[in-house]
């Protein structure tokens, strides 16, 4: 699902025509989301009055985040990034900032074969972006 959804999202992302304004154009895309959500909560029977009490921070900090990647997305390809390289080079950046979290936020055991794959990545960070 999260593959698919991603070459589904990059698809479209570059393709909001150049003249759409940014902020409207996310501003539809939360609101398909919102209904999408809501609708898939409704139907598969939760009870909203015992669940609100379930919701902390963390939702708050996840929907600011989500408005800086889709416009970081949107903001990248409308620079003229190539889909191809754009998204490779954000995810491996992500991902190598996410074992260094890992590592020291949630004490996770950073491996020989982890640190190799570490190398690898930056050599390709070098190789993609030149």
């Amino acid at each position: 699902m999260i593959i698919i959804s991603n070459l589904f999202y990059h698809n479209a992302t570059k393709k909001i025509p150049e003249d759409a304004n940014v902020c409207l154009s996310l501003a539809v895309t939360y609101a398909v989301s919102l209904v999408g959500v809501l609708c898939t909560y409704i139907i598969a029977g939760n009870n909203l009055a015992k669940d609100i009490h379930n919701i902390n921070w963390t939702s708050f900090v996840l929907g600011i985040s989500l408005i800086g990647v889709e416009f970081g997305y949107v903001l990248m390809y409308r620079f003229g990034w190539k889909i191809n390289t754009g998204s490779l080079l954000a995810n491996v950046c992500v991902s190598l900032f996410l074992i260094l979290i890992g590592g020291f936020l949630y004490k996770e055991i950073i491996n020989v074969k982890q640190i190799v794959g570490i190398v690898f990545c930056l050599i390709g960070i070098f190789l993609v972006s030149r």
